[in-house]
């Protein structure tokens, strides 16, 4: 709001990334902060591209589509918390363990008879709730799907994608692959020193977009299932399909990783999903 405040008064304004800014002294206060943020920018105005972290600030049009993006998210977060209350409740008074959607008017049905008044009654109110919240989640999802247009890779389903969307807007921002994969913090954490052959590569920073993340492992491990001429996948499906847990994460974010660099490539125009080996559909 301050940003959009000093723009419209003619002020050139930047907004950056939080970071820490003790520097090792355990004085930290105001005056302190103010100096050195001002020595930055000016390292910064002067030529230093790595004094601060510029933010890019979506507008409020951009901001109102994201926040309906991420409210669907929210919801199913809240249904899962009040689902786990009610199974809690169960478990507590040994109930045996009800994994599945309990609120649901056929397993709620089955329960009642089972279950004693008291407890019933106590899971009426949460499956109103959870009922309700069935609902508000569907319709959500439902315009958010309507709202992709075009074709799509087969197995990246189109809420993804325009949840994708919103969370990125302009994929031409990305100057090169390695800025892409910064951004989902899918790039592998470097401890190297002297030589390059000695390079020490670690697990992945997570510096980036958290749900931009999320949304790409929960893609690439459907593309395993449904694009399996796609390269990075024929490269680790020995992995994918072997019995080491660790070594499958592994290749799932390295899949990840990849997939945001060619989703990033087709859509500026770089290549096109048949060169990657792509299926598509509607």
């Amino acid at each position: 709001m301050l940003y959009r405040q000093l723009k419209e008064l003619g002020v050139e304004a930047m907004v950056c990334a939080p970071e820490c800014l003790e520097g090792g002294s355990k004085r930290k206060h105001n005056k302190i902060d103010a100096r050195k943020l001002t020595g930055k920018l000016y390292s910064f105005v002067g030529g230093d591209e790595y004094a601060l972290r510029i933010v890019r600030v979506p507008s409020p049009e951009q901001e109102a589509l994201r926040a309906r993006s991420r409210q669907h998210d929210q919801l199913v977060r809240t249904r899962k918390a009040l689902a786990a209350q009610g199974r809690s409740l169960m478990l507590s008074q040994g109930y045996g363990s009800h994994k599945g959607s309990w609120w649901r008017p056929v397993a709620f049905d089955k329960l009642r008879a089972a279950l004693p008044e008291w407890m019933v009654a106590e899971l009426v109110l949460w499956q109103a709730h959870l009922l309700l919240l069935d609902q508000q989640i569907a319709e959500l999802k439902s315009e958010l799907v309507g709202s992709f247009q075009g074709p799509r890779p087969k197995g990246a389903g189109a809420l993804t994608l325009v949840q994708m969307e919103r969370e990125i807007y302009d994929y031409n921002r990305f100057k090169n692959p390695h800025k892409v994969g910064c951004f989902g913090g899918l790039c592998p954490g470097e401890h190297s020193t002297g030589e390059p052959s000695k390079q020490r590569l670690g697990s992945i920073t997570k510096v980036g977009h958290p749900r931009i993340r999320v949304l790409l492992v929960e893609m690439a491990w459907r593309m395993v299932q449904f694009q399996p001429d796609y390269e990075p996948i024929k490269k680790w499906y020995p992995v994918l399909t072997g019995t080491n847990k660790a070594l499958k994460r592994k290749a799932i974010v390295a899949i990840a990783r990849q997939l945001f660099v060619d989703i990033w490539r087709m859509r500026t125009g770089r290549i096109t999903a048949q060169e990657l080996g792509l299926v598509m559909c509607n």
